[in-house]
This record gives structure tokens, sequence and C-alpha cells, in this order.
């Protein structure tokens, strides 16, 4: 028997993550808010848990997690960074960058392979290849932060891009008819990506993977329902950071009742 695995936010893709583990025959605990997350640490010894809560909850959820757990937890959350984990004394936490998505009511859609690091990676990638979702695991912590910088370029742009476009407008359309809007939003988001990390990146090495991922799926909305709290959140760290972001202030400005 396997052990159990846990997953922390039952929602869309922790639904998919739990059917995935459940087709390797790992049993799967869910952990939601009314659960009282000390009990079952006392009473299960889970091979990792999976935290699928959504990016603004992700820091309350961290906190939650008991101590005797510390040492396999997997994250999967977009705009995910080092800096979200390495307060809260995980050992070594294992990352899975996910390209593909899980709405109500429809089956998951993946645009590229979704790529994995950590201890953790090989119960992840095997585990999804039973529900056909590809996945792969990366080979070091420079490749890591590559993906998840790729991630949220990706997120980030083509969500603050659309509050500029036409209701309906996807990422075809942004690509070959707003490739300078495109461009500039995400130089903005290059500069706070390198400013939360400390890195610099290959401009045109993120946008050629950006571009892939456009391909995975060109009839992919720009503007999903997350994109004012994305715009928000993204002036706030670069107000902290003293950091300019002219495009995405101006996109701000035209969308005032929107934003805030």
């Amino acid at each position: 028997m396997k052990k159990p695995i846990v997953v922390l936010g039952i929602g869309e893709l922790g639904s998919v993550f739990s059917r995935a583990f459940l087709k390797n025959n790992y049993p799967v605990y869910p952990i939601t808010r009314q659960t009282d997350i000390s009990a079952l640490a006392n009473t299960i010894d889970p091979e990792l848990i999976l935290v699928c809560t959504a990016e603004a909850d992700l820091q309350k959820a961290l906190y939650r997690i008991p101590k005797q757990w510390k040492d396999r937890v997997v994250l999967m959350q977009n705009e995910l960074l080092p800096r979200d984990w390495q307060a809260h004394n995980f050992t070594h936490p294992t990352i899975i960058s996910v390209w593909f998505e899980k709405k109500k009511g429809m089956d998951s859609k993946v645009l590229i392979s979704s790529p994995a690091f950590g201890a953790k990676a090989k119960i992840l990638v095997e585990s999804l290849a039973l529900i056909d979702i590809p996945a792969n695991i990366i080979a070091n912590e420079d490749e890591l932060l590559f993906e998840l910088v790729l991630k949220n370029l990706y997120i980030l742009t083509t969500n603050i891009a659309g509050l500029t476009l036409k209701t309906g407008a996807n990422v075809e359309n942004l690509r070959n008819h707003h490739l300078d809007l495109m461009r500039a939003v995400s130089s903005d988001i290059l500069t706070l990506q390198s400013a939360l990390t400390n890195k610099s990146f290959n401009k045109n090495k993120l946008e050629q993977g950006m571009m892939k991922a456009f391909e995975g799926d060109l009839a992919h909305q720009c503007m999903g329902r997350s994109a004012p709290g994305r715009l928000k959140r993204t002036l706030e760290l670069a107000k902290t950071l003293n950091l300019s972001v002219p495009t995405l202030k101006d996109i701000a400005d035209q969308n005032p009742n929107l934003i805030f």
C-alpha cells in the first residue's frame, strides 16, 4: 500500500491532481478550510502534501502546514517564485509549473508539458501521465527559476494586456495584432521578476517560450477574471520595490473602476 497524498485545496486543479494520484494507486486526503490539519497530521504520514490554493491564498495555506510535513511540500501556483516558500522553512519543496488548465464543466486543456523539479517530481510526472497530461522533470534550480519566470510572464502579460483589448481577445490576436503592447507589458513584468529574484534573464529566450505556449492554444483568452487582481498585485509589488513599470501604470489608469 502506497502512502497517502494530502491535497490542500480541492478546486478544479486540485481535483485533476487528485484523480491522477488515485489512478496511480495513492490514497488521497483532501484538506478544506474546515479540516483540522493538526489532527490529520497526527494520524497519517503522507508521501507528499500538494498545495492547490489560489495565488492570493498561498501564504495563509503555507502557514497552516504542520512542522512534520515541511519536508514533503509540493507547490503548483501561478505567480510563484522562491521568495514565496523560503520564509516557511520547507526542506527543498517540489515545484511544478502547471501548463494545463481546468475549468468547471470542461475537461483539462494542455498547452505544453508541465516542468517539475524536486524530490517528488517523479510522482507528479508519472501520475499526470496516467490521465494523459504531459509533464517532465527538469535538472536543476536554475532551470526551475527560468520556468517559473516564463509561466509568470505568460500569465501576467496575457491577462494584463487583455485589459486593454476587446472582450474575447485571444493570444493569437495579441501576438499577431498587438505585438508592441505584448512586449511593453512583458518588459515591465520582467523588470519585476528580475527584482523579485535578484536574477537577470534572457528576454529573447523567454519570449520564444511564451510564443511556444501560445501555439499550444491560440484561442486561449487573454483576460480571465483574475486579470484585475493580477494587475493590482503587480503594481503593489512594483511600488514596494520602487520600480518603474510605465505600461502597467498606464493600463491601470485606463481601467480605474476595474482595478481599484
